[in-house]
């Protein structure tokens, strides 16, 4: 009798077991997956993607999913007595009708659905970059969905079957994003960059909310400044210029605090909603200053999205505006010793130097200066000490292109250089502007530092001095000789 009931007890359990599994068999037959993706020019971190199911499958056969069918008649413009067979032919014949008709109707429908504040089906949830091209909806029923995902250029819903174990949908939106550029490829201290950030203005149809902010940072080398005549900011506000498809529309307020701007134009893209898919730019300025370097970034991001607190932000786009030095080594010739007190000026143009106008204005001492437009000197002196390896004067600040050195002093009882020496410098191809040049008098110099050396030896008087009217009179008593003789042969020849 307790061997029947044990038997009993066993088989009871197999029979449990086998009704759950059918049942979750039969489950399973009717869920499936989705796999979502986006396109290259796209990513999904930090937005959410929501699906609706428009209609369910009902032994087969679409029926209207009642949770949407007021906003499906809505759109569909059929009236409040359409049942769900009207809806379901309505949206069957889309294609049929008009060729964009299937994307109209789905961006329509999104467009409500977010206005209306109509929950989605599934979502999920704000992604990370472990999700940047694709996310998976697990266990969805099957059925026709409609595939939402926030903060896209414009709404660009997807349609798509879920009838099988495993589906995807490539998504069409694109992401907003800008572009960012200066008017110069290289500076000297003291200029003024004019930057221009470049966007399209974003659809928000149906967005109860919108953020759509610019947040800009400059390196330490750069200052905001008002206009591009570098007028140095009151406050922190900065009024900046925009235009719309080339043609101005006015100008909008950032914040500035320290380095960091901030440009919120959420409520000024919902006032230009007549103007979505336009280009727009942004101009500002910022003036180069003294802790300017080769690496002198500048960089641009982006904030967006139709959910506050659940926004996405750009990768940074960075311009890079370089300053370069000018390194100098004053050396004895022939030797590594270097020369104290030599006197330098540098000039833009070979002109300049030899007539020793225009000369750069420089600040600094001990060998170490910087490009100062606001100083009244000009002049250079080396010291007898490296200041840096292999270096005994540095100048910082100068843009890229041709300039003229001139010794205007050599150290005492050596003779200065006679004539200018060039230095070209030249911006490199690497990004990060790592990889710039210096030439002299035509020569690539390796390591970028300008070796000048200085000779010893007689010095020449300078005029009125004895030696110079020695060799005057010596000069004056041989023409004179040579003018008697010459006088006195033509008299012999003469006779």
């Amino acid at each position: 009798m307790k061997a029947m009931k044990k038997l009993l007890c066993v088989a009871l359990a197999v029979v449990m077991t086998a009704a759950l599994s059918l049942t979750a068999f039969a489950a399973g037959a009717n869920q499936g997956s989705l796999t979502v993706k986006v396109n290259s020019s796209n990513s999904l971190v930090d937005q959410t993607i929501s699906v609706y199911k428009l209609f369910e499958e009902v032994d087969g056969n679409y029926e209207v999913n009642s949770a949407y069918a007021a906003i499906l008649k809505q759109v569909l413009g059929l009236g409040e007595e359409a049942k769900s067979g009207d809806i379901y032919r309505a949206v069957q014949n889309l294609g049929a009708n008009n060729s964009d008709g299937v994307q109209q109707f789905a961006n329509k429908f999104t467009a409500e659905a977010l206005k209306q504040k109509v929950a989605a089906t599934a979502d999920s949830g704000k992604l990370t970059a472990a999700n940047k091209e694709n996310y998976t909806f697990n266990s969805l029923a099957y059925g026709y969905y409609l595939v939402y995902q926030t903060g896209t250029q414009n709404i660009q819903s997807s349609l798509v079957n879920v009838t099988e174990p495993t589906n995807s949908v490539n998504l069409k939106g694109t992401a907003p994003s800008i572009d960012k550029k200066a008017n110069k490829e290289t500076v000297e201290i003291g200029n003024v960059v004019t930057y221009t950030i470049t966007g399209t203005i974003p659809d928000t149809t149906g967005y109860a909310a919108y953020v759509y902010k610019i947040n800009d940072t400059l390196s330490a080398g750069l200052d905001f400044v008002a206009d591009v005549n570098g007028t140095a900011l009151s406050g922190s506000n900065l009024s900046v210029s925009v235009q719309i498809a080339g043609e101005t529309a006015g100008t909008q307020q950032a914040t500035v605090t320290g380095r960091a701007m901030v440009l919120d134009l959420s409520q000024w893209v919902r006032d230009n909603q007549a103007h979505v898919g336009k280009t727009f730019t942004v101009t500002y300025y910022a003036k180069v200053n003294s802790d300017a370097v080769i690496q002198n970034k500048n960089s641009v991001t982006l904030e967006y999205g139709n959910q506050p607190g659940e926004t996405t932000t750009t990768v940074p786009k960075e311009v890079l505006t370089p300053t370069y030095p000018l390194n100098i080594n004053k050396i004895i010739k022939g030797t590594k010793t270097m020369l104290e007190d030599a006197t330098f000026r540098i000039y833009r143009s070979e002109q300049d130097a030899l007539k020793d106008t225009n000369a750069i204005k420089v600040t600094g001492t001990a060998g170490n200066y910087k490009v100062d437009p606001t100083s009244s000197n000009m002049d250079m002196v080396s010291v007898g000490t490296e200041i840096t390896t292999g270096v005994n004067l540095h100048l910082n600040g100068l843009a890229a292109g041709d300039y003229w050195l001139v010794e205007t002093a050599a150290p005492e009882g050596y003779n200065k250089l006679s004539a200018p020496i060039k230095v070209t410098i030249a911006k490199g191809v690497n990004p990060d502007g790592g990889d710039w040049t210096i030439k002299m008098d035509g020569t690539l110099v390796d390591d970028k530092i300008v070796d000048i050396e200085n000779s010893t030896g007689t010095i020449l008087p300078g005029t009125g001095g004895m030696g110079t009217m020695i060799f005057t009179v010596v000069a004056v008593a041989l023409i004179v000789g040579v003018s008697v003789s010459f006088v006195h042969s033509r008299k012999k020849g003469s006779k």
